[in-house]
């Protein structure tokens, strides 16, 4: 065989087997349940499992993704060691944050769906309170005919109510899971007009309406504000893109503004302005109603 052949053949055995140490050791060390990583690793599953069943997410687990994680992580390794460079180093801050980002996502959208039914949800609940006065039994009827996630969520308050939990804790339980100011909103409508005892039917209705002109509205300014947007976009990423192709057309373009003093100002002087004018782009355009 040839030696330089011979040479590249042992290195690739050696990462293979520093690859498959590093993964017996991990291994050993999260078995062990008194050591430190076992613990921090069962802390950080116990965590995501929370978090996966406030969004009532089945699959993956959390110890699936933390399994994940891991196995990304001695795969940049691995991928570094191979390659002679750090280049692949990056890419392990972005596997750590990569569930979270998920997870916000995920609850992100869920609120979104919620909200999207609310009105529904107060016109059922208002139809079902002109039938039956309880508003216990109001809610269960009304989850019937509600889809998910919102479903869900009553179907979860109505078990709470029936291990012998007030129903209002029960209420504020659940507007608390959903983490939203509009359902949080409606959910204290309903529970002060159940307290002071008016016409709750009726105000659930007027609150029904009300959210429909008001995603009626939000249409409307999205509508207006879609092509600012689009153009705060471009306004903010065509600068370092310029920049990038300059100093590849002529890479001496830029000399005076990287080595001398005056050049640092106008450079510091730029970005900070930069900077400013997207957080102005992006909170002249958040129209809140």
């Amino acid at each position: 065989m040839n030696p330089s052949a011979q040479t590249t053949l042992m290195g690739w055995m050696s990462v293979l087997l520093l690859a498959a140490g590093v993964a017996v050791a991990i291994y050993i060390t999260l078995t062990d349940p008194e050591s430190f990583l076992a613990k921090l690793y069962a802390d950080y599953v116990k965590h995501l499992d929370a978090e996966l069943r406030g969004l009532f997410i089945q699959e993956p687990t959390g110890r699936t993704i933390a399994n994940w994680q891991i196995g990304a992580a001695v795969a940049i390794v691995t991928v570094h060691v191979m390659a002679e460079q750090p280049v692949a180093y990056p890419l392990i801050p972005f596997v750590a944050i990569l569930p979270k980002i998920w997870l916000i996502d995920a609850k992100t959208k869920r609120q979104d769906k919620i909200e999207q039914q609310l009105d529904s949800f107060l016109t059922a609940l208002a139809n079902a309170l002109k039938a039956s006065p309880s508003l216990g039994d109001a809610m269960g009827n009304t989850a019937t005919l509600l889809r998910s996630p919102l479903k869900e969520e009553l179907e979860l308050t109505m078990k709470e109510t029936q291990l012998g939990m007030p129903l209002d804790q029960a209420i504020l339980n659940m507007g608390g899971r959903v983490g939203s100011r509009a359902f949080a909103g409606a959910l204290t409508t309903v529970l002060i007009g159940r307290q002071t005892g008016g016409d709750l039917p009726r105000i659930l209705e007027t609150s029904a309406s009300t959210l429909r002109e008001m995603a009626r509205l939000e249409g409307v300014v999205r509508t207006k504000t879609a092509e600012g947007k689009a153009q705060a976009w471009v306004l903010g990423v065509m600068p370092p893109i310029l920049i990038g192709i300059l100093n590849w057309i002529d890479p001496q373009w830029l000399t005076p503004l990287n080595t001398t003093f005056i050049g640092g100002i106008v450079w510091l002087v730029a970005v900070l302005f930069w900077i400013a004018a997207v957080f102005l782009a992006r909170k002249i355009l958040s129209v809140d109603i």
